[in-house]
């Protein structure tokens, strides 16, 4: 009965599409996707945090409590929290549950559309006992994970085409990050530089409103406020040298983070594959960590903040179990513990078995970062720094570093706190850091594990190639030659050929022998003597650049370029011959592809 209704249901929203485009066409439905897909990624992303909210206020009064029993739960919180993150992922999550971007990034370059229902709520859930319970990650890669499965569905229940899809799945990546920092351009500068840089100019329409209904429904129905500063200081000429070397040292952080992320990460899989073993000893860790030093639990923006209004003394006071070291020794060490364990600790969060994105630990260490560069400069007496200036420069070139998205971290950052006086600092910093992290470190956090599995490019051409097989460049109507006919013979059999430029022989077992090129053989058929003489064997040429069924276009084209050829054999699973692909065919597709990338 309930699957009668579901298909009603599906039903009634497809008669709905079809009347729809058939009245106002089908870019309107798309702009109203779109709304609505903003809509409920903002409602989504506002219930994420009111959780979160909800379970830190839990376990701040456990730690104000007074107990000692009480304390030692809110110690052990975090611990708890990846356990139940676990326990959602492996029942509800399925068996491709990703917490991280990567896999969404590689499903849509590779034009992949389909997203589980079930990652519209298990993000959610999972992230909110991971983060809330004390767990050192953010909850932007969540809600943007959500955000992209709203909008996979919506589309497929409207049963919109690939192209409109993948759409819809970048509104709702950008609303997701417009509703939670309150910066609609940000959220469109996300989608378009991290998640889906191959997309044209048209797409920015329906970002533009999905991320502007995100904002509009965020302010209207809920509290939470992300916007961490507010700046009133006015930058300074004689700092600008000092803002170009904060860049260089913000990129260097970040390729840290890039780099102890992706090895602590690929550490624990190799050392530890059992999924439990992994869960218990990064538990374990994390909680001493977290122990030793509490600034790193959840996402750190009440630390950041902090650390803008000058209160050392509140971060130093964060740490009781290490209260008794004197107090000089004890900043320096949380704020070294703040940009050196922040990846640590989100690392541990997040592969040992609880949910959360490196969004947040970025900005934390980019703010902690800014602020240590600004006070080693004051205190060597060469200029007197605007620390707080520092503090929001660094948050944007350590972000630019790990995430590779220049123009989000200036203009998300200038929302965030509110004011776009430091914008030309930012720019500063962010292009030095993005030139700079790209000289040690090739890819952002999320691309690395992917360019160097070999399952993206760097080049734009060869990663559009990648998505797909030969067999949708196949061509399989061939004519087959004898190689031990004599060329005279089969006169009458390429008289009937038409366009055909290259020809198989085969043997018994439709192995493929050689291959007979038609601009060798007209010249020798137009000599009686020769055409008489020579065997279709004498004009075979070995084959080249053969590849499988299987294989991608991109290997195609490598193989084509390689052998100096317009057309490459291909081989079926048992290795028989099974057809040709042509260049001709290649750049014929890669031509409709960029066609239908050009509009929406």
């Amino acid at each position: 009965m309930g699957n009668i209704l579901l298909r009603f249901k599906r039903g009634a929203f497809l008669r709905l599409e079809r009347y729809w485009k058939a009245r106002y066409g089908s870019r309107s439905l798309v702009l109203i996707l779109s709304m609505l897909v903003g809509v409920v990624a903002a409602l989504i992303a506002g219930a994420l945090h009111g959780l979160v909210a909800f379970f830190e206020k839990v376990s701040g009064k456990l730690e104000s409590s007074g107990s000692h029993w009480f304390f030692i739960l809110f110690l052990i919180l975090p611990a708890i929290g990846i356990v139940l993150s676990f326990l959602v992922q492996k029942y509800f999550g399925g068996v491709r549950y990703a917490k991280s971007l990567s896999p969404l990034i590689l499903s849509l370059s590779r034009r992949q559309t389909r997203i589980p229902f079930s990652e519209m709520f298990t993000h959610v859930i999972s992230s909110a006992l991971s983060v809330g319970f004390g767990g050192s990650a953010g909850l932007e890669a969540p809600s943007v994970l959500t955000g992209a499965a709203i909008g996979s569905n919506t589309g497929n229940l409207f049963g919109i085409d690939r192209r409109q899809q993948l759409l819809l799945i970048g509104c709702g990546g950008a609303a997701a990050i417009a509703a939670i920092f309150r910066s609609p351009i940000g959220g469109i500068l996300f989608a378009i530089e991290v998640l889906m840089p191959e997309f044209s100019v048209a797409a920015l329409v329906p970002m533009l409103i999905s991320s502007a209904v995100a904002m509009v429904v965020s302010r209207s129905l809920f509290t939470h406020e992300q916007t961490l500063l507010v700046i009133n200081n006015d930058w300074r000429t004689d700092a600008i040298p000092f803002y170009f070397l904060c860049g260089l040292v913000c990129a260097l952080v970040g390729v840290f983070m890039i780099r102890t992320a992706y090895a602590m990460g690929a550490w624990l899989k190799k050392n530890m594959p059992s999924k439990w073993r992994r869960l218990w000893f990064g538990a374990a860790v994390l909680v001493v960590l977290l122990a030793l030093f509490p600034l790193l639990r959840g996402q750190g923006y009440t630390f950041i903040a902090r650390l803008y209004d000058g209160d050392l003394d509140s971060i130093a006071r964060s740490a009781p179990l290490l209260s008794k070291l004197p107090v000089p020794l004890l900043l320096t060490l949380l704020l070294t513990a703040a940009i050196f364990l922040k990846v640590v600790t989100s690392v541990l969060t997040v592969d040992s078995g609880g949910d959360g994105g490196i969004f947040a630990p970025t900005m934390f260490v980019g703010a902690f970062t800014g602020f240590a560069f600004a006070r080693l400069i004051n205190l060597t007496g060469i200029i007197e720094l605007q620390e707080p200036n520092f503090i929001v420069v660094g948050i944007c070139g350590v972000f630019t570093a790990v995430l590779r998205a220049p123009l989000t971290g200036i203009f998300l950052i200038a929302d965030v706190t509110a004011s776009y006086i430091l914008l030309v600092p930012l720019m500063i910093v962010s292009s030095v850091s993005w030139f700079t992290a790209r000289i040690f470190e090739s890819y952002s956090i999320y691309l690395k594990a992917l360019m160097e599995g070999g399952l993206l490019s760097g080049d734009r051409d060869n990663s559009m190639l990648k998505r797909f097989t030969v067999r949708i460049c196949l061509n399989t109507n061939y004519t087959v030659l004898d190689a031990g006919r004599r060329l005279d013979d089969m006169r009458e059999k390429l008289t009937d050929v038409r366009s055909q430029e290259v020809f198989p022989v085969l043997d018994e077992k439709r192995e493929l022998c050689g291959i007979v090129y038609l601009d060798k053989m007209l010249p020798l058929m137009l000599d009686p003597a020769l055409s008489k003489s020579l065997l279709i064997f004498d004009l075979m040429s070995p084959p080249k650049g053969a590849i499988a069924e299987d294989d991608d276009l991109a290997l195609a084209m490598k193989n084509l370029e390689r052998f100096k050829l317009n057309h490459l054999p291909v081989y079926k699973k048992d290795g028989s011959f099974m057809g040709f692909v042509s260049r001709t065919d290649i750049f014929r597709l890669y031509r409709s592809i960029v066609r239908d990338g050009d509009s929406y």
